[in-house]
């Protein structure tokens, strides 16, 4: 899986893979993760009122992107380079 600790300490490489400093990102990490929270339960409270939910937010398989900051970082990574998801697999240690 790709170092992001190692992207953050470098600003060149991080504007370079994400298009954001390593502080825009640290800032924006926060609101991302309100935002990706607030859609979880979007959609859960959606698939109950459908009557295809089976389980709360959080249920289900661990995915291999754990933190938020993983998560944002393989979005904007994704956005900036606009690579393959075999691609994207491979770097990030996930199925296509």
């Amino acid at each position: 899986m790709l170092n992001i600790d190692r992207a953050l300490g470098n600003d060149r490489l991080m504007k370079a893979i994400t298009g954001l400093s390593a502080s825009e990102f640290n800032e924006l990490i926060e609101s991302f993760k309100e935002e990706f929270q607030n859609e979880t339960w979007v959609r859960y409270e959606t698939g109950v009122e459908l009557g295809n939910r089976e389980r709360k937010p959080g249920g289900g398989r661990i995915g291999n992107l754990g933190s938020y900051a993983a998560k944002l970082f393989f979005t904007l990574f994704y956005f900036k380079c606009y690579t393959t998801f075999d691609i994207l697999g491979f770097l990030f240690d996930l199925n296509r």
